[in-house]
């Protein structure tokens, strides 16, 4: 559907968006996510033509905007501070688009009343802007961006002014029109959260790069730099080497194709768990893991055992519906993972097991200083 090649944004002569290349399919929800400053905004600006591009392309179902103006570009886009106009009520606002598209009073009645019944505002129309709560607002902004019936509808950080659960709230409002109208969205984040639960897939930038680009689970599980690991969620780090084909640490071994050296191993909460020590697998048990090659990019294939090491339980948070526990051994090494019966757990020796499915990443000590 949208396809961007090789884009290049300068701004007062400084490069904000560098040889960026996407590809969005026809009802898609692709997200764009990174810290404020990173181009995120920019890139989509020049989607819609309303920042020039210094060189590349933008394509839509195959037709060529990279010359086009934005009226005629078939794209539609909710601004962070979404623009409605405080002189006209809800219905007037969203009946705006309807004007330059040659419809009648009776036409337009009927599309304002079928969208606000879409985004769950039946009955809104003669309201004033300024009586809206917040979530409400957003709720009329979407509707009149849906009112220009365009292909595309690009959010720039509609959300980001919103209470956790508005957000939450707007966020399935997202995936029910897309549901509903096979909407076709690109959404500009900064939360990793926001865009794991919405998108189909993400493009995580950097400094106007795009640094990794695929499903959510591939940039959570499978990231490709240790930027990339840090951003999208909390992470173990298991210091280790590489030696004669072989990563070890004090409890831990696996073989890897790696050269010799300094490795951390990355881990997500969710890969690593805690057996009392009584009841932990030991080394004579230990099976072959065999990871999905699709999910790794550097690929290992470990022999992982039970922790030889012993670890206790140091400290715990509630984030919700889970609970993440530090555990530390006796050199010092402090790992977390996420508990839901934190209740359970005891003041005893606990060995790690390692849950590596998802597959493991060594990153070198350059690329962790790098970072």
């Amino acid at each position: 559907m949208l396809k961007i090649e090789n884009l290049n944004v300068y701004l007062e002569g400084s490069p904000i968006v560098k040889d960026c290349s996407l590809e969005i399919k026809k009802g898609e929800i692709f997200s764009l996510l990174g810290v404020s400053g990173c181009g995120k905004s920019t890139l989509i600006k020049a989607v819609l033509g309303l920042i020039p591009s210094s060189s590349g392309s933008v394509f839509l179902n195959g037709r060529d905007l990279t010359a086009l103006p934005p009226e005629k570009r078939d794209c539609t886009v909710v601004f962070q501070d979404l623009r409605l106009f405080p002189h006209l009520t809800v219905g007037e606002n969203i009946a705006f688009p309807l004007h330059f598209q040659k419809k009648n009073k009776t036409e337009e009645r009927k599309i304002v009343e079928e969208l606000l019944s879409l985004v769950s505002l039946e009955g809104f129309s003669k309201r004033t802007i300024e009586s809206l709560s917040g979530g409400q607002k957003q709720r009329v902004a979407i509707a009149r961006a849906l009112a220009q019936n365009a292909e595309l509808l690009l959010l720039d950080e509609p959300f980001s002014s919103l209470d956790p659960n508005l957000r939450k709230e707007m966020g399935e409002l997202i995936l029910h029109l897309r549901e509903k109208r096979g909407l076709s969205v690109l959404l500009v984040t900064h939360d990793h959260e926001e865009a794991l639960r919405l998108s189909d897939r993400i493009a995580l930038m950097k400094e106007g790069e795009i640094l990794q680009c695929g499903r959510g689970e591939e940039l959570f599980y499978a990231p490709k730099t240790v930027y990339a690991a840090k951003f999208m969620g909390e992470a173990n780090f298991l210091p280790g080497r590489v030696e004669k084909g072989e990563f070890k640490t004090d409890f831990l071994s696996f073989v890897t194709e790696k050269p010799d050296g300094e490795y951390s191993l990355f881990l997500r909460e969710r890969q690593l768990k805690f057996q009392k020590a009584s009841g932990a697998l030991q080394k004579s048990d230990a099976e072959e893991m065999h990871f999905p090659e699709e999910a790794i990019d550097s690929r290992e294939k470990a022999q992982a055992y039970s922790s030889a090491s012993l670890f206790y339980p140091i400290s715990s948070q509630c984030i919700g519906d889970s609970w993440r526990v530090f555990w530390e051994n006796e050199n010092g090494l402090v790992l977390h993972n996420l508990s839901d019966r934190p209740q359970e757990i005891e003041q005893v020796p606990y060995r790690m097991v390692l849950q590596a499915e998802k597959g493991v990443i060594l990153f070198s000590k350059e690329e962790l200083l790098e970072d």
